[in-house]
């Protein structure tokens, strides 16, 4: 879609990312989870207003939801378990869960925009982590997600996010950790998910991924029609 063009542009001293995390059920005290960065924009009243429509933009119903929550104090129930940051919460008929959450960072890459809707229009790529704490099977695991870097080249991006379960420092190595995969030189993930560079399990169980992800908009109806089964 074109972007409508603006004539000022100036240099936001943060900058708002819109995070997409879709998560579906797999099988009985499992599930699965996909992140998807739709866009970097330079107001927090212009990431809102893409965050609120995105699914709608992407070809998604509202008639397709059991739940679909925007109030703010409904939304604050939900910090305990995903964080700060969501402003869309829905839950579809077939139990997958969506969440769009949006991320501040300083704007040390210096982003700015012409265009009218404040998203950034250059190609970024985002360092992901997440962590899911041990659970038994009686328990749904709870993905806590957060935005650790962004990054003009995926090279850069990869090499920062390598190193974000380590510590020279600390004395924080690969071998501190139960298990330690990282993906190849010539690799995109470990086999531990899309974009996933890094997984590790910790001494109490916990797992962590690190994924690299570019960012994306929500392409069509057909991104919908792919996540649900409708009956």
């Amino acid at each position: 879609m074109a972007q409508t063009k603006s004539t000022e542009s100036t240099e936001p001293d943060s900058v708002y990312h819109v995070m997409l995390m879709t998560s579906q059920s797999k099988g009985p005290g499992g599930r699965t989870e996909k992140v998807r960065i739709l866009g970097t924009y330079t107001s927090i009243a212009k990431a809102k207003d893409a965050a609120h429509r995105c699914l709608f933009d992407a070809g998604y119903e509202r008639e397709w939801f059991s739940t679909f929550e925007t109030n703010p104090e409904a939304l604050e129930q939900l910090i305990s378990h995903y964080g700060t940051g969501i402003v869309v919460y829905a839950i579809a008929v077939d139990g997958t869960m969506f969440r769009v959450r949006i991320s501040t960072s300083p704007n040390k890459l210096h982003l700015t925009t012409h265009n009218e809707d404040g998203r950034v229009p250059i190609s970024l790529y985002y360092v992901v982590q997440t962590n899911v704490p041990y659970c038994t099977h009686e328990r749904r695991p709870i993905y806590n997600t957060h935005l650790e870097g962004i990054f003009k080249a995926y090279d850069e991006a990869r090499n920062f996010g390598k190193t974000l379960l380590l510590s020279e420092e600390d004395g924080v190595t690969a071998s501190s950790y139960q298990d330690y995969c990282e993906a190849g030189p010539l690799e995109r993930d470990c086999e531990y998910g899309e974009n996933v560079i890094v997984h590790a399990v910790g001494s109490s169980g916990h797992n962590y991924l690190v994924s690299v992800i570019k960012g994306q908009e929500l392409e069509s109806v057909r991104l919908a029609e792919a996540s649900f089964r409708m009956s």
